[in-house]
């Protein structure tokens, strides 16, 4: 600041353009501690319950239909199953992030491993996870069907 101002004023001129600065670059409408359990509300369906019906499996751009109208359910508890024949435990680690440990469900006593998914879209109607195996990008496509 210039000398010629006092340094009670230079000090009030400080406050001021720091409160402003404060006030106009937070946004009221953020909250980051509702975004993780938002998105666990629409992947689980709740209030109610939601069934993910496998649309596509997409193996580095190939489609891959075998699998189609295959049925998968998260549960609120953690849980999930599907019509594949395999249950487990899910985690929503982050929230782009999705964690299964999982199994086949005919042998109990199989050991579990665990899936790593990239959460690329996750909206009322639709659910995109992308993980990576070896050199291949695997993209699940998931649409809704409360």
């Amino acid at each position: 600041m210039n000398k010629n101002f006092s340094p009670g004023f230079r000090k009030a001129a400080l406050t001021l353009v720091a409160t402003v600065a404060i006030f106009t670059s937070c946004t009221k409408g953020y909250d980051p501690g509702n975004l993780l359990s938002d998105r666990i509300a629409i992947l689980t369906g709740q209030p109610g319950s939601v069934n993910w019906v496998l649309n596509t499996i997409l193996v580095n751009n190939a489609a891959d239909t075998s699998a189609k109208g295959a049925r998968k359910v998260y549960r609120p508890d953690g849980t999930f199953v599907d019509d594949l024949g395999f249950t487990g435990y899910w985690t929503l680690y982050s929230r782009d992030s999705l964690i299964e440990s999982t199994r086949s469900s005919v042998n109990p006593d199989a050991p579990y491993f665990n899936n790593h998914f990239r959460i690329e879209r996750l909206d009322q109607g639709r659910l995109r996870l992308t993980t990576t195996n070896a050199d291949k990008i695997i993209r699940f496509e998931y649409v809704s069907n409360k």
